[in-house]
């Protein structure tokens, strides 16, 4: 069996993680090349090929799976920096944009700015057409509206179309129609499907995503198609694939036709890859911890599944579709330390990124971070960083945090940096409270499973601030989502809208939905290779009380055709699931059921991981030496113990206070803590 390769494109650096056929790791980070993320691809790529003494036609033609996260749709939304867009929408629902939902997102904040909308109002055109809630067409298009709309938007040089057509979730034929109208109209000029991207109820919802998907298709398409023609043109004969917010994977093709799911590409990762590691020592509720340069990612594992949300927005603009719940702060390696208005130091959101990065890279850097607080504190080893690969300037550090903290402050330098280290802790604390304790979840029962690079230098103080008892470093820690890409599952989520309801439940239509469904999904993961016997289809519904207004989705059976009677268990699932999340259920009420989903899985094969024997040699032997570490417990400098992490075996224990080196991450065990290697090479961190 040839290698498999994760590459997740990250603010600072790009993560490699490559498995041979033995199951050995390889990690390998290079600098993100912010204004052209493909060159730092293609010299990671490079630098694996060296290190397996091989040319890269014949590293890539030995890779059976390539998974790939990328950064470039999230950052053309946050930034705004995409193409002209534009709307086509049923005329009289020219401004469902501009109305929302008719609620702000913070109700209370009469001075809250409204967010700036993606497209401007003279690109949002009516045409002339009207479905109704059964599918069935009041007004027939009317080409022309269409055409006139076509030649408004050729004058504006719009180089992207959404559309979204009323009740085309039932119906989707105009939007068809209109697609094939503007490509003769606007010829190259891509055109995104609402019925494509989010066949379901919401007018709001449904047209934002499907302007986002439009938004970010022209960068992510010229991005993907042209790396899928530089791997196949060096050798690579299988399918790109690219991760998505739902923890999946897709081909570019799958992608391309829903963009959506590009958004969040790396994060979703996080939970496979902290799931991963915890799972094989029997640990099914984590929390991942993910502490890159320039973001803190968290999300909840709970009984080994992730928690997902409907809810994810952007910009404050409905995605729509299902995606891992993963929580994002400003509170990375890069993040800013500044003192604000009424003299208080504060760290974050803003960050220093990869250009040009902390003060100690010497690129132009001249503000104080994180990172420049960790060198100060003797946390980060300034011979040591990147393995020795990237040379950093301690000296730096030291001058940006006494002249922009300590003497603003009054503080020595030390305590200057021990403020910025303990108040991005609490940053991140408080990111993780938001996930578990503030939806009712005591996150003292959970592990935590840390990635990121910076991760495993905060993780200690974290976990014992939120009374958890162990942290799992894994040995892919700093490079932890793209270990992760290759951990997920390939996958294909589709959706279909039909109303009924559990008192008058209309089974056959129903079941013709699902066998759609699946045979799409199945068709589409056979032409990936995944024989029938790999491919695992989980079934599920939207439900709601007559009334409300937001639906939760339950699961129900998803072998062989559905029942009249298996409406019961649906409605149960319903009541159970609604009084957990909100203390009460009607089990007296009937259920109403409106969107039907599945989700399928083309099962990548397993590899065995690699499993070390116990060894009988003191952890003495992997200890590099001594260097002067500061340590809040202590409140000055102390002589630590210092470990290369390299060396230390399964049956070894590390008692803190020390400092743990690798070639991609630095782990601080705080005092009164231990670090264990456990025998799949893994750390864990025995927190009090």
């Amino acid at each position: 069996m040839g290698h498999i390769l994760g590459v997740d494109i990250g603010g600072t650096f790009t993560h490699f993680s490559l498995i041979d056929g033995k199951g050995e790791i390889s990690l390998w980070k290079q600098a993100t090349t912010p204004k052209d993320p493909a060159i730092a691809v293609k010299a990671g790529l490079t630098a694996l090929a060296e290190a397996e003494g091989v040319s890269i036609d014949d590293f890539l033609k030995d890779l059976d799976l390539f998974v790939h996260g990328q950064t470039i749709a999230t950052n053309t939304v946050i930034q705004r920096n995409g193409p002209k867009t534009a709307l086509l929408c049923t005329e009289g629902f020219r401004d469902v944009l501009y109305f929302r939902d008719g609620f702000k997102p913070d109700r209370y904040n009469i001075n809250l700015p409204r967010s700036k909308d993606f497209i401007r109002r003279d690109s949002r055109l009516p045409i002339k057409e009207r479905m109704d809630y059964r599918g069935k067409a009041l007004v027939k298009l009317d080409e022309k509206s269409v055409r006139d709309a076509a030649k408004i938007l050729k004058k504006q040089k719009v180089e992207s179309v959404a559309v979204a057509l009323l009740w085309s979730i039932m119906n989707p034929k105009h939007e068809r129609q209109v697609k094939k109208i503007l490509a003769k109209e606007l010829p190259g000029v891509p055109v995104v499907l609402s019925s494509d991207v989010l066949p379901m109820i919401r007018e709001w919802e449904r047209t934002s995503s499907t302007v986002l998907s439009a938004y970010i298709l022209p960068k992510i398409s010229t991005y993907m198609l042209e790396l899928e023609n530089y791997l196949e043109k060096n050798g690579f004969a299988q399918n790109l694939l690219i991760m998505q917010l739902n923890g999946g994977t897709a081909t570019v093709k799958q992608l391309l036709d829903r963009p959506i799911y590009a958004l969040a590409s790396g994060p979703a990762a996080g939970p496979a890859a902290g799931l991963y590691c915890a799972d094989r020592v029997g640990v099914k509720d984590v929390i991942t911890i993910d502490m890159g340069g320039t973001s803190f990612d968290v999300c909840m594992v709970t009984d080994g599944q992730p928690d997902l949300t409907k809810d994810l927005r952007v910009h404050d603009n409905p995605v729509g579709v299902a995606a891992v719940n993963v929580h994002s702060i400003g509170a990375g390696g890069g993040s800013i330390a500044w003192i604000d208005k009424g003299g208080a130091l504060q760290v974050g959101p803003m960050s220093a990124g990869a250009e040009p990065g902390p003060a100690c890279y010497e690129m132009g850097g001249e503000n104080p971070t994180v990172t420049d607080a960790n060198v100060v504190l003797g946390y980060i080893n300034p011979d040591y960083f990147l393995g020795g690969r990237r040379e950093i300037n301690p000296k730096a550090s030291f001058r940006a945090i006494e002249k922009k903290i300590a003497k603003p402050l009054g503080l020595t330098t030390e305590k200057a940096a021990d403020g910025i280290y303990q108040i991005v802790n609490t940053n991140m604390v408080d990111a993780i409270r938001v996930v578990s304790v503030e939806k009712g979840i005591d996150p003292r029962g959970y592990s935590l499973v840390v990635g990121g690079g910076a991760g495993a230098i905060h993780a200690g103080a974290l976990g014992r601030e939120l009374g958890i008892k162990q942290a799992i470093i894994p040995q892919y820690t700093g490079v932890f989502c793209s270990y992760g890409m290759i951990a997920s599952d390939v996958r294909t989520d589709l959706i279909k809208a039909f109303a009924t309801n559990t008192s008058d439940f209309e089974v056959k239509r129903v079941n013709e939905i699902f066998a759609e469904m699946e045979a799409e999904a199945v068709a589409e993961l056979r032409s990936q290779g995944f024989a029938r016997s790999k491919i695992e289809i989980s079934r599920y519904a939207d439900a709601k009380y007559s009334n409300q207004i937001h639906e939760l989705t339950v699961p129900i059976p998803s072998k062989g055709k559905l029942k009249k009677s298996d409406s019961g268990s649906i409605a149960e699932e319903f009541h159970s699931l609604h009084e957990r999340l909100f203390t009460y259920a009607v089990r007296e009420s009937a259920v109403d059921l409106f969107h039907w989903r599945i989700t399928a899985r083309g099962k990548l094969a397993e590899r065995e991981a690699v499993v070390h024997k116990r060894s009988r040699r003191p952890v003495s032997d992997a200890k590099k030496g001594t260097r002067m570490v500061y340590f809040n417990e202590y409140g000055k400098y102390r002589r630590t113990n210092i470990y290369d992490g390299d060396l230390i075996r399964y049956g070894m224990t590390v008692e803190g206070p020390a400092i743990v080196e690798q070639a991609n991450s630095t782990f601080v065990i705080p005092p009164k803590q231990t670090l264990k290697a456990n025998k799949y090479g893994d750390f864990v961190i025995g927190i009090s």
